[in-house]
């Protein structure tokens, strides 16, 4: 039923619809979910349904549909009413716990989104979208963009940012082809991450067969630590935390201090 909500909203007027066929695509993943709402709202279980469209602009809309059971036996049917609409970037896109999405990365298109999905939904946009645009509201590339370091940082790169007093987004980028790059980005709590972070040097402390003396160094080299507080915690000479952070970097294949944390990602 095209009503006034999706006339006003679609930006189609119903002259141009009516008798026209409507397609609806339903993502593999989710085609078993589907099939169970479709068969609820048949049986009468289900009154309500949330679900996505594009407008004529391309604009992505979140329709508030309500269905009823029409007719009877044979000729029964279900009349769908889209009742209210809100736009889906201003939903979905506030604080997402799991974000990734594909960007290309030439000059004339950087930031332009070729995939985005939203804590595992897939969501549509408009094929000139900027991730900087859907995902932040911004007119240009954020501040500590991994995409945006210099061509000597190694692949993956990370950025770690706060997101409020105690959690963190933790955003890595790979390149996937020439041209185009995956960004994840998850948020994090401080707790999480503090253990994300001891568990990992554990591992590269086990794989290295780290002695204990040298695990010390490494987790407060880890910290960013300077050589003479390391010394003063523990209670060796500097001398002696310098020998054992030589044995450390050698022991995991590290160049320098700042090489470490290539290790963590």
């Amino acid at each position: 039923m095209f009503n006034r909500v999706m006339e006003k909203v679609l930006g189609w007027r119903r002259f141009e619809v009516d008798g026209e066929p409507w397609s609806t695509y339903t993502p593999p993943e989710y085609r078993d979910e589907t099939q169970r709402w479709i068969e609820d709202a048949l049986r009468g279980a289900l009154s309500s349904f949330e679900a996505r469209g594009l407008s004529k602009s391309g604009t992505q809309i979140v329709f508030g549909f309500e269905f009823a059971l029409v007719g009877a036996g044979a000729t029964q049917g279900l009349l769908v009413t889209a009742a209210h609409w809100k736009a889906a970037e201003s939903v979905r896109l506030t604080k997402p716990g799991e974000l990734d999405y594909d960007v290309m990365t030439e000059p004339t298109t950087f930031g332009t989104l070729a995939r985005l999905i939203v804590d595992s939904e897939r969501i549509q946009f408009r094929p000139d979208s900027r991730c900087f645009q859907v995902l932040h509201g911004l007119d240009e590339p954020c501040d500590g963009c991994p995409l945006q370091s210099t061509a000597e940082t190694p692949w993956p790169r990370v950025v770690v940012r706060p997101v409020g007093s105690d959690s963190f987004e933790v955003k890595s980028a790979a390149p996937l082809e020439a041209g185009l790059v995956r960004i994840r980005s998850r948020t994090l709590s401080d707790h999480a991450l503090e253990a994300i972070h001891a568990a990992k040097i554990r591992q590269l402390a086990d794989r290295a067969d780290l002695s204990a003396r040298e695990r010390e160094v490494l987790t407060y080299l880890m910290l960013g630590r300077a050589i003479e507080d390391i010394a003063f915690l523990i209670g060796i000479a500097v001398r002696t935390v310098k020998y054992h952070q030589a044995n450390v970097l050698q022991k995991l294949g590290a160049d320098s201090r700042s090489d470490l944390l290539r290790l963590l990602f």
